[in-house]
């Protein structure tokens, strides 16, 4: 890692010791250019028309193979 500590040390390992696979996959996406442009589109899509948001999620999820709990009043 270039600008930060190594993920390596003792302090990263502590950082992450309680991560599982989804915490992990979530930061990897967090870190890709690519997804953080599809979820800003996303969102502003969602945003312009709320009506959207399940079939706009569905369409985020499907692009990335995320899935996203939808409340029961949804």
């Amino acid at each position: 890692m270039s600008g930060g500590s190594s993920w390596r040390s003792p302090s990263a390992a502590d950082h992450y010791r309680d991560h599982d696979y989804a915490d992990f996959a979530q930061e990897f996406l967090n870190r890709t250019a690519d997804y953080r442009r599809d979820h800003a589109e996303t969102q502003d899509r969602m945003a312009a028309d709320p009506a959207s948001a399940i079939t706009e999620e569905e369409g985020l999820a499907g692009r990335w193979g995320l899935s996203f709990p939808h409340s029961a009043g949804r």
